[in-house]
């Protein structure tokens, strides 16, 4: 344990010599967008980052799941268009592109109330139903408006561990197998 109650974190570096996508992501996830190079000694060629001691769980978990497979890589079978796990709980923000590309869409309805919520500080966010859902998940799990959804969805990363986790709380898969509880 380091002394300021943070936890150092090794994360792999591409063949491009960047931090992977998915490292970074991971990193997000955890409120941390900051790491560097390791130069020198066995961790050398990584990048290491500094966390804050709460996410040491998940990170623990994280390492935890990913231990139950042989090597550094493996398939896992997503399909965003069957899934929609991202879909519940979220906190979707919205700009002024993505009202603009409703209204554009002929969806102008999209903008209200309805749909969504404009709190004090100006933020716009989706609404979201009682449940938890999108409102745009349709039964089938596809969306709605996927071809106008907004940017936030679209920045979504598929298999980042934010995807990771969403498909573990809300639909019970753990990479793919189906989660012990």
């Amino acid at each position: 344990m380091l002394p300021d109650e943070r936890v150092d974190l090794l994360l792999s570096i591409g063949q491009d010599g960047k931090l992977t996508e998915l490292g970074l992501w991971s990193l997000l996830s955890i409120e941390q967008q900051r790491f560097r190079r390791v130069s020198e000694g066995p961790a050398q060629g990584l990048a290491t980052a500094r966390v804050k001691r709460q996410y040491e769980g998940s990170v623990l978990d994280w390492c935890e799941r990913d231990s139950t497979h042989p090597g550094a890589m493996r398939d896992v079978a997503l399909d965003c268009l069957a899934c929609g796990a991202c879909c519940h709980d979220a906190n979707v923000v919205l700009d002024e592109v993505d009202l603009a590309r409703f209204r554009e869409a002929g969806r102008g309805d999209l903008t209200g109330r309805t749909y969504v919520r404009r709190a004090r500080d100006g933020k716009i966010t989706l609404r979201f139903a009682a449940s938890g859902r999108c409102q745009h998940l349709c039964e089938d799990k596809r969306c709605a408006i996927y071809e106008i959804r907004p940017d936030n969805c679209r920045a979504f990363v598929v298999g980042s561990e934010a995807c990771l986790s969403a498909r573990e709380e809300t639909l019970g898969i753990r990479d793919g197998a189906p989660a012990e509880r």
